[in-house]
């Protein structure tokens, strides 16, 4: 799935409305999972899918992919900075 077909998906179910907001991540559209039920709207991504991609499309090692990620996601991009999720 592309941002595109994300955020047409998006549209098409009423999830995203006009002149709304929403940050989507370059390059983690697999590990998109979905949106914040309320307010401010965030995009919601699996960390673990996250992860697995650094790991094996940008052939980092693991220790390497883990700091990586957590220091790309505590980055404050305001209200709808995205969401990442440790599914267990």
């Amino acid at each position: 799935m592309t941002k595109n077909d994300i955020l047409e998906e998006l549209t098409e179910r009423n999830l995203l409305i006009e002149n709304e907001h929403i940050i989507l991540v370059d390059g983690f559209e697999e590990a998109f999972l979905g949106i914040t039920a309320n307010n401010p709207i965030q995009a919601i991504y699996d960390y673990w899918v996250c992860l697995d991609l650094l790991i094996q499309r940008d052939n980092m090692d693991f220790d390497d992919a883990i700091d990586s990620l957590n220091e790309f996601i505590e980055q404050d991009l305001g209200n709808h900075t995205p969401r990442y999720i440790k599914i267990i």
